[in-house]
């Protein structure tokens, strides 16, 4: 890839993440946290197919893997879990 191209591209930070699907697709809003309980800023929406997520999602857990191999296992708080609805499968494997 061009590296004049990768200067012109955007870049954000996000702590926020909102899907909505349907049968067609998938949308992930990224945004920003705020204080106060207020509902986080848009920051980019990323729209794709089912299939492109699955993969995606598969890839960055590969990632993930790869990267508390490297570095250490990442703590979350229970509650968390308990508050998404998951289950933390990774921690056993």
């Amino acid at each position: 890839m061009d590296l004049d191209r990768l200067d012109m591209l955007p870049e954000y930070f996000t702590d926020s993440v909102n899907f909505m699907t349907n049968i067609y697709g998938i949308t992930m809003e990224f945004g920003v946290m705020q204080a106060n309980d207020a509902p986080p800023i848009a920051k980019a929406r990323v729209k794709m197919s089912p299939q492109h997520a699955k993969i995606m999602s598969l890839l960055l857990r590969k990632n993930v893997q790869e990267y508390e191999r490297r570095i250490g296992t990442i703590i979350l708080p229970e509650q968390l879990y308990k508050d998404l609805g998951i289950v933390d499968d990774m921690a056993e494997e």
